[in-house]
Parts: structure tokens; C-alpha cells; sequence
């Protein structure tokens, strides 16, 4: 019987395992791939949803704002129309719909980036020179950019008026306006100049307008346009002032005059450009009085102050307001005013005052103030700053803090108002500990060597017989210093008794406006008073920034303040009585006597945040 080879034998098994192996490895190829079909039909249908929601969401409309840059204007006048876009607009504008009662002469488009807080934002601007077609109140219609739409907007038109000059065909004249005619006391009036020429101006020179009791603010730059006049069309520069009447009643704006170089249409008989001949022209606008009204009844505020628009907003270096016991926490306030002077807006601290409780200290910084004089008129900003540091944990009540203000433009009483805040101090981290007071130089002692050394705060003895030498030669040292600390003092308070007073003499500047306070004190010239008071105030306390007599009064301290709070009254008040100047004289006299460095020291200098 013949066996088979041995090989044979072995080599069955590993021939099945192989194929066992390789049928394996297909399972988990194909295992693979069906996980790999799977993984991509859902990043296929993610894909396709966010595709259909992206498209399913209406898309965000451009704001479009149209504003005119006068208003209003004359019949047969160019002026411009600014489109405003702060987003790209849908499509490009189709302006024919101002084709029913606008001419256009020209047009324009420029962009701007910005880029504030790492916020990015992009304006588009579309500016129009146009002319109106009829007089009356013409509606800008609605322009479309593609499938967003600009705002429709108004226009007053007036009908052309004649020239302000006699001849029908002058070739150069003055127009002045003020608006309102019947401005309140201390309210804004715009005065408008208007130099119309049809010949060529080498260099001008015009007056600035004049009026007592009043202020005067140039506005902006010039504004050149083109109009026309009796069927003529002039080159038209146009100039604007703020009027801020301080007293009521009449006032009267005196008559610009205008000093022109003309240049003649001939030729020198150089024919060079640099001599070509010129000729001196004048003219004159007509004067324009304002009925200047006073306080109204109805208003009850303790300030006057009368403005178009005025907001008072609040914000706190921690939002919502928050602290910590003994860490400070700003309070900001800031009133801006539209057609006020930076010189009515109220002072906005106060915030100790208003709180009644001594578990919070205050900390007022200097107030930021800024006037813009812009063309449309001033736009004036108050900004104060107050770090409270509250001693203890808790909730403490901040009462509203109201503005009482004239409406000029609706003619009526309104409150701008800070509402009601509730400030949480939240228990300081840090355990509260007590100062306590420096140790006192130890002296030296006689030492027993016969009893035992004392013990260290850890339990090993400490030596005192190697130290007390040392301390001995110590305390002699600091007495003998002391001594000499001592007699250098004494010899220098005895020179300084000897040496003659040498009395501060002010220098030129300050008795100049103290000669002027002194007179307009005599003159019983309130107005001039207070303009000369705060002259010399500024020149005698040079360190600090006095923008009214309300920062003034509380740098002097009594009795310089009474006598401050009745020329207030006087100035802004309803003038019951007439103001009488020696009583502030003398108030400045007594002020003056007073040693150096003890007026106001309270008021100067603050109390640390810290204390060390």
C-alpha cells in the first residue's frame, strides 16, 4: 500500500485558509465602499439643502436715502440730489422718473469704505444737479435700483424772485435771508448770503455780519451753484452764520458789502494773460431784522435751552451696569444738541447728589465738549465721564436723570431722559483687611545671660546678646539724624520770619480783564460782565478749562458763586429785576484778599481713587 507524500497532507489546510483570507478582505473592500456611497449621498443632500435654503431666503432690501442740498430753493436754481446706498443696490438706478418735473443737468457717482472696529461698511452715493420745472412743494418719487427702491423725499420750490440790485441786468449783487424771522432768545438762526455774478472775479472781499447781543458762527465752507435772475443765469457763491441772539427784542443785521476785482473782457495790448485789465466793483445787500422773542411761558425747566434736535444718551464701562465693592465703574453721559451752542447744554454729574447714599464715592472728570459747525448749522456735544467706587455689596437705585428743552422746531416743551438704573456691586474677591500701624523701633534691651533665649515664630531659639549691640548703635544713629533734621528746620522758619513778604503782583493779561470786569461791573453790563469774568477766571486759574460760569462758580466758592448765580439769573432768567454789578465786584475784591492757595482748594483737588 502506497502512502501519499506528507506534503500533500499539510498542504490542503493552508491552500483553504488563502482563500478564506482573500474572501475576507473583499467583504471589508466592499464593507468600504458602501460606507463611501453612503458618506457621499449625504454631503450630497446637506449640499442640496443648504442650496434650496440659501435661495428660499429673501434676499435683504439696500436702504436708499435721497436728500436735496438746499431746501428750499428757487424756481430756475440748480441744486443737488444726493442718493445715499449703504449696500450695493439690486441694479443700477433708472432716474427717469424725475423727468416729470426735474431737469438734469449733470450726475455722478463716487463710493466710500470704511472700515471701524473691524466693522466693514461701504456707502454708494449718486449726486444729481438738477433744476426744478414749476415752483411749489415737489415730490422726489421713488427711484429704482433694480428691485430695491430709493425713499421718496420733498422739496419746496419757490418762485423766482427779482434781483436784490435796481438795474434788471446787474452784473454782480448781494441777497441775505435769515431764518427763522422770529427766533427765540439764545436759538439759532441761519443767515444766508448769496454773491450773484455773471463776469469773471479776479478776488473779493465781504464784510462779516454784525449785531449787538448776539453770536455769530460761520458755517461750513461756500457752496457754488448756478441760477437765474430775470431771465439771466449767474454764477451763485453761497454763504452761511449761525445767529445766536442773546437778549430778545429787535435785531437788526447790518448790510454786507462786497469789493470785487472784475476782469474786463479786452486784452492788454501785451496780449499776456498776467495783465489783463481789471476794474473795482461794489455791492450792497439789505439789512435783515429779526423779532427776537423771549422765554416762553410754558416752558418750566431750570436751564433755557432751546435746540432743533437733542438727544442724552448713557453708557457704563460694564454693561449691564455692574462692579465690584471698592473697584471703580465709569458712567458716561453725553447730550448732543443740534442748533444750540455748547455754552447752554447743562452740566450731566451730579451723580453723588443723586444718589444720598455715602456707600458710594464719585470721581467727575473733566467734561469733553465739541462744537461742529457744520453747514446746516451747529451741532454741539457735552460729555462727562464719572467713576463711582461703591464701598460695599449690593443693589443701589441711580434715580432718571431729566433734561428739560425747547423745541424750535415744533414750538414746544420736551424731556430728554436717562430712565432709572439699578447698579449691582458684587463682594470684592480680596478679604477685607486692616491697616495696621508700623511697628515702632524696638529699643535695647539688657539681656540676662542666665535666662533662656526667646523663641522664633517657628520654635527655634533666637539669639538676642548678637543683635542688641547692633540695635544700640541704631537708635543712636536715627537720634542723632533726627536732631539734625530738627535744627536745619528751626534755622530755616527763623530766615524765612526774617526775609521780607514778597506780595504775587498779577501779570498784564489778568489786571487788563480785571479792569474790564471792573467796568462792566460799573456799567451795570451784565453780558459784558460775564464774557470779562470769564476772562480773568481763565487767566487766573490758567490750570483748569472754564467753558460757563457754572464750572467758574464752583472753582471760586462762596460768595464769588452767589453773586455768579445772579448774573445767571439775570442772563438767562426772566428777567424780573435789573442786575447790579457792585455786588459782584465786591464779591471779587473779597475773593482776591484771601490768602494764596486757600481759595477753592476743595474744589481743585479730588479725593484719591486709592488710598495708600
Amino acid at each position: 500500500m502506497t502512502s501519499q507524500p506528507s506534503s500533500a497532507l499539510i498542504g490542503s489546510p493552508r491552500s483553504g485558509q488563502a482563500h478564506q483570507t482573500a474572501a475576507c478582505f473583499s467583504e471589508q473592500k466592499a464593507s468600504k465602499l458602501t460606507e463611501l456611497k453612503k458618506l457621499s449621498r449625504l454631503v450630497l443632500n446637506i449640499s442640496l439643502m443648504l442650496w434650496l435654503a440659501l435661495h428660499a431666503m429673501p434676499s435683504l432690501a439696500a436702504v436708499i436715502s435721497v436728500t436735496p442740498d438746499r431746501n428750499p430753493v428757487r424756481l430756475d436754481e440748480s441744486f443737488n440730489l444726493i442718493f445715499s446706498a449703504d449696500e450695493s443696490p439690486d441694479d443700477d438706478p433708472d432716474f427717469h422718473p424725475l423727468d416729470q418735473d426735474f431737469d438734469i443737468v449733470s450726475q455722478s457717482q463716487s463710493s466710500q469704505v470704511s472700515v471701524i472696529n473691524g466693522h466693514f461698511s461701504k456707502t454708494t452715493q449718486w449726486t444729481l444737479t438738477v433744476t426744478a420745472r414749476r415752483a411749489g412743494t415737489l415730490t422726489i418719487p421713488a427711484i429704482a435700483f433694480g428691485s430695491d427702491h430709493s425713499q421718496p423725499a420733498t422739496v419746496i420750490v419757490e418762485a423766482a424772485g427779482s434781483s436784490a440790485s435796481d438795474g434788471a441786468d446787474a452784473e454782480l449783487f448781494l441777497e441775505a435771508e435769515a431764518a427763522p424771522r422770529s427766533p427765540y432768545v439764545q436759538a439759532q438762526a441761519i443767515y444766508t448770503v448769496r454773491v450773484f455774478h455773471r463776469v469773471n472775479i479776479s478776488g473779493a472781499d465781504l464784510t462779516e455780519p454784525a449785531a449787538p447781543d448776539a453770536l455769530i458762527e460761520r458755517l461750513g465752507d461756500d457752496r457754488r451753484y448756478v441760477a437765474e435772475r430775470n431771465g439771466l443765469q449767474y454764477a451763485v457763491i453761497e454763504r452761511k452764520y449761525a445767529i445766536f441772539p442773546q437778549k430778545s427784542g429787535t435785531l437788526t443785521l447790518e448790510p454786507l458789502t462786497l469789493k470785487a476785482q472784475i476782469i474786463d473782457g479786452g486784452r492788454s495790448r501785451f496780449n499776456s494773460f498776467f495783465d489783463r485789465p481789471t476794474r473795482v466793483a461794489r455791492a450792497r445787500s439789505d439789512a435783515v431784522q429779526l423779532n427776537v422773542r423771549p422765554i416762553p411761558a410754558p416752558f418750566v425747566g431750570k436751564h433755557w435751552l432751546p435746540a432743533e434736535s437733542l438727544e442724552l444718551e448713557e453708557s457704563w464701562s460694564q454693561t449691564p451696569p455692574q462692579a465690584i465693592a471698592g473697584e471703580p465703574v465709569t458712567q458716561t453721559l453725553t447730550l448732543r444738541a443740534r442748533g444750540a451752542t455748547v455754552g447752554v447744554l447743562p452740566e450731566l454729574s451730579g451723580i453723588q447728589q443723586l444718589l444720598g447714599s455715602s456707600e458710594i464715592k464719585s470721581y467727575p472728570d473733566q467734561p469733553v465738549m465739541n462744537e461742529e459747525k457744520l453747514f446746516a448749522g451747529v451741532l454741539s456735544t457735552r460729555q462727562e465721564k464719572t467713576a463711582l467706587i461703591p464701598a460695599r455689596a449690593g443693589t443701589y437705585k441711580l434715580p432718571a436723570i431729566t433734561i428739560e428743552w425747547w423745541n424750535t422746531k415744533t414750538d414746544r416743551l420736551e424731556v430728554a431722559r436717562v430712565p432709572e438704573r439699578v447698579l449691582t456691586v458684587l463682594p470684592s474677591s480680596e478679604p477685607a483687611t486692616q491697616t495696621a500701624p508700623p511697628p515702632a523701633l524696638p529699643l535695647p534691651q539688657v539681656v540676662n545671660p542666665q535666662s533662656p533665649a526667646p523663641l522664633s515664630q517657628t520654635g527655634t531659639r533666637v539669639s538676642t546678646a548678637a543683635g542688641s549691640d547692633v540695635w544700640s548703635w541704631l537708635a543712636l544713629l536715627f537720634l542723632a539724624g533726627w536732631l539734625g533734621t530738627a535744627t536745619a528746620w528751626w534755622l530755616s522758619s527763623r530766615q524765612r520770619q526774617s526775609a521780607p513778604k514778597m506780595e504775587p503782583r498779577p501779570n498784564a493779561g489778568e489786571r487788563a480783564a480785571r479792569k474790564a470786569l471792573q467796568q462792566a461791573c460799573l456799567d451795570d453790563d451784565a453780558m459784558k460782565a460775564r464774557q470779562a469774568l470769564l476772562e480773568w477766571a481763565q487767566i487766573r486759574w490758567s490750570h483748569a478749562e472754564l467753558g460757563n460760569l457754572g464750572e467758574l462758580s464752583r472753582l471760586a466758592g462762596n460768595p464769588l458763586a452767589v453773586e455768579i448765580e445772579r448774573l445767571n439769573r439775570s442772563l438767562y432768567g426772566r428777567g424780573e429785576h435789573a442786575w447790579r454789578g457792585g455786588a459782584l465786584w465786591l464779591a471779587v475784591e473779597a475773593m482776591e484778599s484771601e490768602p494764596e492757595g486757600k481759595e477753592s482748594v476743595s474744589a481743585i483737588h479730588l479725593e484719591p481713587l486709592y488710598k495708600l
